[in-house]
């Protein structure tokens, strides 16, 4: 496991991932004093939520354990998608509580928030091709560095025929 190969996206997946799993335990609604967390609040989309969340966690480990960037990418696709369906869900719970007379608590929010964070560190993730050298350095995806040791050159352009025959 390498950290250096975490980029800022990873990172902000990683604390998003972990902010909405402990905001699922936090209290989301209340009602006459009463407050329920969203474990108690919700029927399938506390699962769902936390499912989402755990793809911030996965970006993060991936991208520690790869030796390239297809895995993480790949991951960090899918968590955009998931952290879509993620903020959706909790935007869904703001407008519309699941029973009459509950008013929205503090944890809601931290939710909603932690969802919109996995959007980002996802979406900054696949901004970010590169991958640690072992020097150190960052690679740079666009002029040809792959970091697995293969040298690559730039091609010449082709010469036109200068139509002499054999």
């Amino acid at each position: 496991m390498d950290l250096r190969k975490e980029r800022n996206g990873d990172w902000i997946a990683l604390a998003s991932g972990i902010v909405l799993i402990v905001a699922l335990f936090l209290p989301w609604y209340e009602a006459g004093g009463e407050s329920a967390s969203a474990w108690q609040a919700l029927t399938v989309i506390d699962v769902l939520l936390l499912v989402c969340a755990l793809f911030g966690v996965a970006q993060w480990f991936f991208t520690a354990q790869q030796p390239t960037p297809a895995m993480p990418l790949a991951i960090a696709g899918l968590g955009a998608w998931t952290a879509i369906v993620a903020t959706v869900l909790t935007l869904i719970r703001v407008i519309d509580a699941p029973a009459d007379g509950l008013a929205l608590d503090f944890g809601i929010f931290v939710a909603l928030g932690a969802s919109v964070g996995l959007f980002t560190g996802a979406w900054r993730a696949l901004g970010d091709e590169r991958i640690r050298m072992p020097d150190g350095r960052w690679s740079r995806p666009a002029e040809g560095e792959i970091g697995a040791g293969v040298e690559v050159k730039r091609l010449r352009p082709p010469r036109a025929d200068t139509g002499t025959s054999e």
